[in-house]
C-alpha cells in the first residue's frame, strides 16, 4: 500500500469515523461494585464535555457495573448566582460543593472512580432536594392538543 493510499483512508480529526467490524473494546471498571442512587463518586474527565475528573451525584437506580448511569455533576467552585445548583452538606474532600442540577449525564459506570476510603452518600433529605431542583428543570409534558380539536 502506498503512503497516498495509507493517507486517504484515516479519517481527518473530528470527521466521520470509519465503520467498525468489531464492536470497541469493553472498558475495565475501576469500581468494585455497581454504583448506587446517592452515592458521590468520581467521573473521569471525558472531552468535549468535561475537561477534568469532578465528582458527580448517581440519579438512576438499579445500575449495573457495566452499564449506563445517570448522574449531576458537582463543583467546589461558589454558585451564588445559579438558580440551578444546589449547595451540598455533604462535603467533597472536606471542601463545599454544589450540584448543578441543569447539567444531568448519562455516562458508563467504567467513567466512574471513588477516592480513597469509604464512598461518600448523600442523605434522603439532601438527596430529594437535587431530584426535586432536577425536576424543576426537566421540561414539562405538552397538553395533548388533539382534545382541543
Amino acid at each position: 500500500m502506498s503512503d497516498k493510499q495509507d493517507k486517504a483512508e484515516k479519517p481527518a480529526p473530528g470527521g466521520p469515523q470509519p465503520q467498525q467490524d468489531s464492536p470497541p473494546p469493553r472498558v475495565k471498571p475501576r469500581i468494585i461494585a455497581a454504583p448506587k442512587i446517592r452515592q458521590l463518586y468520581w467521573r473521569d474527565a471525558q472531552l468535549p464535555e468535561m475537561w477534568k475528573a469532578r465528582p458527580v451525584v448517581v440519579v438512576s437506580y438499579r445500575n449495573t457495573l457495566h452499564g449506563p448511569c445517570l448522574v449531576v455533576p458537582t463543583t467546589t467552585e461558589p454558585q451564588s448566582g445559579n438558580p440551578w445548583a444546589l449547595k451540598l452538606t455533604t462535603s467533597i474532600d472536606g471542601r463545599n460543593a454544589w450540584a448543578i442540577c441543569n447539567q444531568p449525564s448519562t455516562i458508563a459506570s467504567s467513567w466512574l472512580f471513588r477516592a480513597k476510603g469509604k464512598v461518600p452518600c448523600l442523605s434522603e433529605a439532601e438527596f430529594k432536594e437535587v431530584l426535586a431542583l432536577l425536576l424543576r428543570w426537566l421540561p414539562r409534558p405538552l397538553k395533548d392538543l388533539s382534545a382541543d380539536a
